[in-house]
């Protein structure tokens, strides 16, 4: 049997993926749900104290660009945008922390590790907040410096809009609030970052210099849809949304947070198959959090995943997690390495599978394709850029590196030599 147990922080979960704070894990028999469901960990939905974050917005929930099946009744399309207006949980994070007591010995009886998720407002309410949910048997916080984005309009105190996002956007503010959980409570401290902040390994390592054991990145961003028949903005304006297309950003910051520091990291937005999360553990991921996806597909997607995982490690023979572990942040390329060891290509097409189609000459920005029956790469021509290989339609373009940089230079500049930097195209002697 594959051992897919992953270390987070200074926690030890059964395996890396973990229920993400939200209407998953909203009430205790939800909780209990998501823990028989064979989640490593589960997030709570995130609690917090201003009075309109318990009632507005109401839960609304929209999905764009989502292809439908009617032979399928439980098709889900690989790309498709969610929006939504949801609310922070009605129970105020002290009446939370008794549904956190109910649950969490059930959690523990089945080695699923229960982290809290809460935002407050000033150092009184982060301590007494966090002290309540140590003390009803939560294994780590997720301290939520995101959810919610600021009540612009609802309230005339600014300090009373100082709450999730905020703290994102003000660091030092954030660091505080750690550094002062750290001193109260022993439990891992993991901060959920906003991608509306700025340069993530920065605050990844402000954040880890306040006491905080790792991040979780990211929450959803506000984003903006409209109605073309109406002209109306998709559920009223700006909100919160995510999908598949965000995963590459979330990678981004995942390989280079952890670069960077030495906190776990829990990837989040973006996931949605067993294969991102193979992705996200080898950008340097110590865990993966699926949300919208469960919400989906159901709760019985989370079989699908560690299936898909255990799975992928039979057939690469990995015996644990930590043997693909960041392997993709130890091939990082910094820019120097970009110049000294990746070499120029350029493209050869294999005229007993090419049909002449012209698709790839359709997508020459270099003026390097002529077709009459079959298709001709000009290699003096070509930049090696790859597109056309990558949409023969036929896989007849192969691209080999060059014998030397002085080619490829002379290529991208074949349009206009006399334009070219001297050195691009020397002089023979004696001219």
């Amino acid at each position: 049997m594959k051992d897919l147990s992953v270390t987070v922080g200074s926690l030890t979960l059964k395996n890396p993926i973990v229920a993400a704070g939200g209407p998953l894990a909203g009430t205790a028999q939800h909780i209990r749900d998501c823990v028989d469901a064979g989640f490593g960990a589960v997030v709570t939905k995130t609690t917090s104290t201003p009075w309109f974050l318990k009632r507005y917005p109401r839960p609304y929930y929209r999905l764009l660009d989502y292809k439908k099946d009617s032979s399928d009744p439980f098709y889900v399309p690989d790309t498709y945008t969610w929006m939504h207006r949801e609310h922070n949980s009605v129970y105020p994070p002290l009446n939370f922390a008794r549904i956190i007591e109910q649950v969490s010995g059930y959690a523990k009886e089945r080695h699923c590790a229960l982290i809290g998720s809460y935002s407050a407002r000033g150092i009184d309410e982060w301590s007494e907040i966090a002290l309540a949910y140590e003390k009803a048997g939560c294994d780590a916080l997720e301290i939520n410096f995101c959810c919610p984005f600021p009540p612009e309009g609802l309230v005339k105190n600014p300090e009373e809009a100082h709450v999730g996002i905020y703290f994102t956007r003000n660091p030092e503010a954030g660091a505080e609030v750690l550094r002062r959980l750290r001193s109260i409570v022993k439990l891992p401290l993991f901060v959920k970052i906003s991608p509306d902040g700025g340069e993530f390994g920065q605050l990844a390592q402000v954040f880890a210099a306040a006491g905080a054991d790792g991040v979780t990145m990211f929450a959803n961003n506000k984003v903006v849809r409209v109605d073309i028949e109406t002209g109306k903005p998709v559920v009223y304006g700006p909100a919160p949304g995510t999908g598949p297309w965000i995963k590459a950003f979330s990678l981004r910051w995942t390989a280079e947070v952890t670069a960077r520091t030495n906190i776990a990291v829990m990837g989040n937005r973006g996931a949605t198959t067993w294969q991102d999360a193979i992705e996200f553990l080898m950008a340097g991921a110590s865990a993966v959090q699926y949300c919208t996806p469960i919400m989906l597909r159901g709760l019985g997607y989370v079989r699908v995943l560690l299936d898909g995982i255990a799975g992928y490690m039979e057939r690469r023979r990995f015996d644990s997690i930590a043997d693909f572990q960041g392997m993709a942040v130890k091939q990082l390329y910094s820019n120097q390495d970009l110049i000294d060891k990746v070499k120029a290509l350029y493209g050869e097409v294999d005229h007993g599978k090419c049909i002449g189609c012209r698709r790839c000459r359709d997508v020459c920005w270099y003026d390097a394709i002529h077709v009459a029956r079959k298709a001709v790469i000009k290699k003096k021509n070509c930049a090696g850029c790859s597109l056309c290989s990558q949409v023969c339609p036929v896989n007849a373009i192969q691209m080999h590196e060059r014998d030397n940089d002085l080619e490829h230079f002379q290529a991208l500049a074949s349009a206009h030599p006399e334009l070219a930097p001297e050195d691009f195209f020397p002089k023979e002697a004696g001219q």
